[in-house]
């Protein structure tokens, strides 16, 4: 239902998204503050609330179209004017919050919301100012006459003006002193002038004499001037007992009446039978169990019985056998004729047909021999049948699997040889082992004892072992997973200018021997420089393929005191396979060259003596940055600072 046509509407829009812009889902409330607006030009009564709902963000009427129309807050010929809207929003997903706003007709057809909700500001001092002046609107309706302000200074006095509207009666002053008498012609010019002001103020606040009977008229010679006529054409007359439908045949069809319905009781065509009709009587009854049949033989042909339908069991004629009759059995002993069926007969029986071992040899009967070891041994075990076996000669089970159980049927050994696989002490049955790594740095040694482990000849609680020859440091010595080089070769210092390296990527690479969890990245601080300004510094660890696989918080405070090692953890540490790293360091920020500096090993140009890009000892890459990547292009790789003496840092892990 829509408002009267003719009423003072403005229809209020609004798009309202999430801060990363997703839609808002939710309804507003439209409230008028006061109980009740009425028009009596229009009949109507208006009163409660509008209710509109974001759609996907766009605030939807009920009936689906954009934005909700509202009655004006100052609509003409509606009582009382100037009130405001209470706006209650009502997000699914967010805070809600309410607040009134003046819903003037001068606003236009259609409005945004937010050019009428308040702004919040966010926590700060704020100064109001006034905002250049907007277009003049057209005149607003005339307001109700305020109170009376205080006298103002007197002014000088002006040039008479036109003589204005007469104020109201002021209060009675005192009695004056009696005047003299009056005489009739006084008397009636007072009484005609106070009539006919009296007429004027009558038929200026009500309706004249003429303008009444004009609109009776009017509404007498209406066709329809309450609606109630309309309304009562398309009703049902009961005294016209249905002969108003407006199709009786439709009517039928919503009563669910068939065809029977239209016909009359009787008993030829086009009519329907009476519930006693004679023909009725006439057909065969339940209780007679078909006695009253006319014909019992033409009834069992309409069923298809045949003649044994009507004979008895029995052994003679005229009767049918039963069943279990004697006389069906056979007991005859079978003639002999095993002959047929042997080799060379007229229906021979092979081995295979009854599940008998051929007469052959070679592999074949060594596949029925691994059988019938498995069909004993699942019958008793196979412990009687196997401990008799007494085999001095050559043995050979072709294509199957050998095990060696031990109590309770567990598996201690498994040769395979269709597969060609071995397993020892339980171990899953693997290939023949192929072991690789280094003798030099011991990853041979490690990968051997791998495979022995894998087909389950040994049980390896081995610790790791050594990088190198096994009287060198290792990072377990100190308490460390891994490092570029022994610390202790560290001694020299490495440093660069802020523009030669800020915003650059270094790469140092270092090999895994071991599978780790990498937690920690270890510097050599070698010097701090306290007036340095840094920010956005990282270190970070990326596999040999260029993904970033960890990286730290900043670390700019941290350059800035202590000169010392130090451990920097990464955000979230990770399990790091063996294999190629590269540990990053990026720096941002002003410092002096030589005062920030990093320990390293004075190794100089000849860093990445017989390397070449993706797999550079030391490199630099890209500018620029004030983060690290999530991936590098190690194809990339330059030592465009590595040899300037900004290289060969030393790093630990942990």
């Amino acid at each position: 239902m829509s408002l009267p046509v003719g009423l003072q509407t403005v229809t209020v829009t609004d798009i309202r998204p999430h801060p990363d812009g997703a839609p808002m889902q939710g309804k507003v409330i439209f409230r008028p503050q006061v109980s009740t607006i009425t028009s009596a030009l229009h009949g109507a009564i208006i009163m409660g609330d509008a209710v509109g709902t974001w759609v996907d963000g766009v605030l939807k009427a009920a009936d689906g179209s954009t934005g909700i129309k509202l009655l004006a807050s100052d609509a003409a010929d509606c009582v009382p004017t100037g009130w405001t809207y209470r706006v209650i929003e009502r997000p699914y997903d967010a805070p809600g919050r309410s607040y009134s706003i003046l819903l003037a007709n001068s606003l236009g057809p259609t409005v945004q919301l937010s050019d009428l909700a308040p702004t919040n500001p966010a926590t700060g001092d704020y100064v109001t100012v006034p905002g250049p002046a907007g277009p003049a609107g057209p005149a607003g309706p005339t307001g109700p006459t305020g109170p009376q302000g205080p006298a103002g200074a007197t002014g000088a006095t002006g040039a008479t003006g036109a003589t204005g509207p007469q104020g109201a009666t002021g209060p009675q002053g005192p009695a004056g002193a009696d005047g003299a008498d009056g005489n009739n012609a006084d008397a009636e010019a007072y009484t005609d002038a106070a009539i006919a002001t009296e007429i004027t103020r009558a038929n200026a606040a009500y309706e004249t004499p003429a303008g009444s009977t004009a609109k009776i008229t009017a509404h007498a010679g209406a066709a329809d001037p309450h609606g109630d006529r309309a309304y009562a054409d398309g009703k049902l007359a009961k005294a016209a007992n249905l002969a108003d439908l407006g199709s009786v045949n439709t009517a039928r069809s919503n009563l669910g009446l068939g065809a029977a319905a239209l016909l009359a009781v009787g008993t030829s065509a086009g009519t329907v039978a009476a519930g006693d009709d004679s023909r009725i009587t006439g057909a065969a009854q339940k209780a007679q169990n078909l006695s009253d049949l006319a014909s019992t033989s033409t009834a069992r042909s309409n069923l298809g019985l045949g003649g044994a339908a009507t004979l008895n069991v029995g052994t003679t004629t005229g009767t049918v056998a039963a069943g279990d009759d004697s006389r069906l059995s056979n007991s005859r002993t079978p003639t002999a004729h095993a002959a047929s069926h042997a080799t060379g007969g007229s229906d021979p029986i092979t081995p295979a047909a009854i599940g008998a071992y051929p007469q052959t040899s070679g592999d074949a009967l060594d596949g029925f021999l691994g059988d019938l070891l498995t069909r004993v041994s699942a019958v008793e075990g196979g412990t009687a049948f196997l401990a008799g076996l007494n085999v001095t000669g050559l043995t050979r089970i072709a294509n199957t699997t050998l095990q060696v159980e031990g109590a309770a049927s567990t598996v201690r050994h498994t040769l395979n040889g269709a597969a060609n696989t071995i397993g020892l002490y339980g171990a899953t049955p693997v290939a023949r082992q192929t072991v690789s790594g280094s003798r030099d740095d011991g990853s041979a040694l490690t990968d051997l004892l791998a495979k022995l482990a894998t087909v389950g000849l040994i049980t390896d609680s081995s610790s790791a072992g050594p990088a190198g020859p096994g009287w060198a440091d290792r990072p377990s010595d100190q308490n460390l997973l891994a490092w570029t080089y022994d610390p202790n070769m560290a001694g020299h210092v490495t440093a660069q200018s802020n523009a030669g390296v800020a915003g650059r990527i270094t790469l140092v690479r270092i090999i895994l021997r071991e599978a780790i969890t990498w937690s920690n990245v270890w510097i050599g601080l070698a010097g701090i420089d306290a007036a340095a300004v840094l920010s956005n510094c990282y270190l970070g660890v990326y596999d040999s393929s260029g993904t970033l696989k960890g990286t730290t918080a900043d670390i700019s405070s941290s350059l800035m005191t202590g000169a010392t090692a130090k451990a920097l953890p990464l955000v979230t540490p990770f399990s790091a396979a063996a294999g190629t790293y590269f540990i990053a360091m990026l720096l941002n920020g002003t410092w002096a060259t030589n005062s920030l500096t990093f320990k390293a090993s004075g190794a100089g140009i000849s860093v990445n003596a017989g390397l070449t890009a993706p797999n550079l000892r030391y490199s630099n890459m890209l500018t620029g940055q004030t983060s690290l990547p999530s991936t590098l292009t190690l194809s990339s790789q330059s030592t465009s600072i590595i040899n300037t003496g900004w290289a060969s840092q030393w790093y630990g892990v942990s």
